[in-house]
């Protein structure tokens, strides 16, 4: 890559959707509504680039971009693009990749001493600029108006507005994001002829994969951030057994503690750790070795986008069918919902705003949006306004999706439908397992977080919580 200075400091394996990161949203996110612009946004916007990139080749000659960013949301899949965005513009690109588990402390000790690098990203929701940034008009770049602006779903535009203000650019997949991949043949092989719908369905069918020597549900604990997952993409399983949670979480007359639903469903998660059906070392586990996990059939079941069959038939040339279901504590039905994702902003004290804004541009063309999807190895798909982008949507993805009652997909997940939850995964996760290790009490995880959402109220100067 042409002059590029990559400080990478650890590889993902998976994107760390954190979370939930992760975004996803139902296939009919894209509406049809705003397909008859889909294609004049994308012509605008190539050609709106091509002529700025014609134009001021020289301007940025010798500059440098500097991107800070957590592990798994680049990756691989933007190395082309950065090198035809250097190339074009004679310019470097410095990509400070940090580690998960590090990146948010980073990231607000940058905007807080007034260091932080041209381009930054969060992982949005719509709740969650002004609560991780707390001041966008401080620290971000206002693109309101940008030719690009229109590239992106209503839903997904939501996440990267305060206000009236767009300040972030969210190019995430639409694809069924954390649900249970399983090992379809294998289920078969031990007379599971369907996938469970009910937590005692599933409790029964661990059982006989156990029995065979097979880690049921392998959950990587070390990520740091998975084990949430299991708990918080069912949102709406606890929207239905309290109708109006959202609302009052949202509003501060409802909290966490003492939710039966939610205190069902870490019961449920304790009792599997406890069996070992998550893996015998779960919280001491990893995902890097995920794949040929599946493929050697170590494993029958984990938490993973579902374009994670096809890295699993790459990786390991198995020749097993693999599917998808919903996860099932609490009996849940309900589909993850979830228009969020990781998403860049322009950090507002550049001293190559233009250049930044140039970046944002090029990105957003045609050219980009398939080169970032086809270098891709975990997503089939962009959530985009552009028909000209080919989406490569695998069978399963497809069988699953028309699967799910639609009536079914209208409660987002739990960390991007409730304000400042997401804030505080990795303190949830942590507590999760402190709770199936036995040092903690199930009501105890759920207090945590309402402590924690208070806090982060105080912060922002949410009136409900005054």
């Amino acid at each position: 890559m042409k002059r590029k200075v990559i400080s990478v400091l650890l590889c993902a394996t998976m994107g760390a959707a954190m979370l939930a990161g992760c975004g996803s949203s139902s296939s009919e996110s894209t509406s049809d509504s705003t397909d008859a612009a889909a294609e004049d946004t994308a012509e605008a916007t190539d050609e709106g680039t091509d002529e700025s990139a014609e134009a001021s080749n020289t301007d940025f000659s010798g500059e440098e971009l500097s991107i800070l960013v957590s592990a798994g949301w680049m990756d691989n899949r933007y190395d082309e693009t950065i090198a035809r965005f250097e190339e074009t513009y004679d310019v470097t690109v410095d990509l400070q990749t940090i580690p998960a588990d590090q990146y948010d402390d980073l990231l607000q000790s940058k905007l807080s001493t007034d260091s932080c690098a041209d381009i930054f990203w969060i992982q949005s929701n719509p709740f969650a600029i002004d609560s991780v940034i707390v001041d966008p008009e401080k620290y971000c770049i206002d693109f309101t108006g940008a030719e690009w602006e229109g590239i992106m779903p209503e839903a997904r535009k939501a996440s990267c507005m305060s206000g009236d203000k767009l300040y972030g650019l969210q190019i995430w997949h639409n694809s069924p994001e954390y649900v249970m991949v399983y090992n379809k043949t294998l289920f078969e092989e031990l007379g599971i002829t369907e996938v469970p719908t009910t937590y005692a369905d599933f409790l029964a069918d661990c059982d006989k994969i156990a029995a065979e020597g097979i880690t049921p549900w392998f959950v990587p604990g070390a990520d740091g951030w998975q084990e949430q997952l299991a708990f918080f993409q069912i949102g709406g399983v606890y929207e239905e057994a309290t109708p109006g949670l959202y609302d009052g979480l949202n509003n501060n007359t409802a909290t966490f503690a003492d939710n039966e639903k939610m205190l069902e469903v870490l019961e449920q998660y304790k009792e599997l750790s406890d069996k070992g059906y998550l893996g015998e070392d779960w919280i001491g586990s990893d995902s890097t070795n995920m794949s040929n996990d599946f493929g050697d059939r170590n494993i029958a079941m984990a938490m993973a986008n579902s374009s994670f069959i096809q890295q699993i038939k790459d990786d390991t040339g198995t020749e097993d069918e693999f599917g998808l279901f919903l996860i099932p504590l609490g009996d849940n039905d309900t589909y993850p919902t979830n228009p969020a994702g990781p998403t860049m902003f322009g950090y507002k004290g550049t001293e190559h705003e233009e250049l930044v804004k140039e970046f944002f541009n090029f990105v957003t063309t045609t050219e980009s949006l398939q080169e970032i999807l086809d270098n891709s190895p975990a997503y089939t798909n962009l959530d985009v306004n552009d028909d000209a982008v080919e989406q490569h949507w695998l069978p399963e993805e497809e069988e699953f999706m028309a699967s799910v009652d639609e009536s079914k997909m209208a409660t987002p997940v739990l960390q991007t439908g409730t304000k400042y939850t997401n804030d505080y995964w990795s303190d949830f996760g942590s507590d999760m397992i402190a709770y199936c290790q036995g040092t903690m009490e199930a009501n105890d995880v759920l207090s945590n977080m309402d402590s924690n959402r208070a806090e982060a109220a105080k912060v922002t100067g949410d009136e409900a919580w005054n």
